[in-house]
């Protein structure tokens, strides 16, 4: 049962008065002991018991869908019981109970109290599916959020890249991914210890975001793996991109304790091809990174080759047709 469905269960366990929920073809979805007693019903055959009328139920779920305020009927169920009811509409994300309606029915009540317990357990609900809405958003963004960087992790990169991938085949735009490593960063943290080594990936990463379009996607994928999406961008614009950025990178040492910290970093960058998909377009973007690695590291390999000044020269002289 998803939590949200859980919370509201047990919501209306909490009520001393019999509540039950209903889905939008009449079938009870959701009842409290105190409607099981009054039905005189097990928990199982009450879940299973339906309102009988479903005219009326349509007229009736049409009514609570239009006002807030409870809507009086008469609730029969299949079962035999047969009660005065208070509706109002339940709608909660994420559950199977969307659109449903919940009910209050008690003939030791006057229809004035029903009412206004209604609204006060409507309100109580309300609150709490609320409440539920707003951790379930903050647990899905932790989860897809590195906690030292503040950017996407992993999950997050994988979410982002098949969005990208969508609007890509939808629009047919062009857009390239970049993995980023820093260079021996193994023996950077063996010879000054952990903590500086997180110093180095924090201002690695802010140094990035800095010079990134907010379309960009920017994301922490391992240890020291950096990944870049650059939507709607060429392979000529994102090696202008990525080269700036390990220049940048190069030029501007992390300095902490009143000491430098100079650290490189290479590339391997790929742009989307018509066959590719997300995992074929990142295993060439892997390959290209470890070629830079295998060849000195602090550069850029590309689909196009090595991505030096001149490789970078080359490649836009020829997109321009010059020569």
């Amino acid at each position: 049962m998803p939590k949200s469905t859980l919370i509201i269960s047990a919501t209306i366990q909490s009520i001393p008065q019999p509540i039950i929920v209903l889905d939008a073809d009449g079938r009870i979805v959701l009842a409290n002991s105190r409607a099981r007693d009054c039905a005189g019903l097990r928990e199982s055959q009450l879940l299973s018991d339906h309102a009988v009328s479903r005219r009326l139920t349509d007229d009736f779920f049409a009514l609570c869908r239009t006002t807030t305020t409870p809507i009086p009927s008469r609730l029969k169920l299949k079962s035999g019981f047969e009660s005065i009811a208070f509706g109002h509409r339940l709608a909660v994300p994420d559950t199977g109970i969307d659109g449903a309606v919940m009910i209050r029915f008690d003939e030791s009540m006057s229809l004035s109290a029903k009412f206004a317990a209604l609204n006060d357990d409507i309100s109580s609900l309300t609150s709490k599916i609320r409440q539920f809405g707003e951790e379930k958003t903050q647990l899905e963004s932790l989860a897809l959020t590195d906690p030292l960087t503040g950017i996407f992790n992993r999950r997050g990169f994988d979410r982002e890249l098949e969005k990208e991938f969508s609007r890509s085949n939808r629009y047919s735009h062009r857009f390239c991914i970049t993995l980023i490593d820093l260079d021996h960063f193994k023996s950077f943290n063996d010879s000054h210890g952990h903590q500086l080594g997180d110093e180095v990936l924090i201002h690695f990463a802010n140094r990035c975001l800095e010079h990134l379009r907010q379309t960009d996607v920017f994301c922490r994928v391992g240890g020291e793996e950096f990944a870049l999406i650059l939507p709607e961008t060429s392979l000529c614009q994102a090696i202008v991109v990525v080269n700036r950025m390990i220049d940048l990178i190069n030029a501007t040492p992390l300095f902490s304790g009143g000491e430098r910290y100079a650290y490189t970093a290479s590339a391997g960058l790929a742009e989307k091809r018509d066959e590719d998909m997300p995992d074929t377009l990142f295993q060439r973007a892997d390959k290209h990174l470890y070629t830079a690695k295998e060849n000195g590291r602090a550069r850029l390999v590309h689909d196009a080759g090595f991505g030096g000044r001149a490789a970078e020269d080359q490649i836009l002289r020829s997109r321009l047709g010059t020569t």
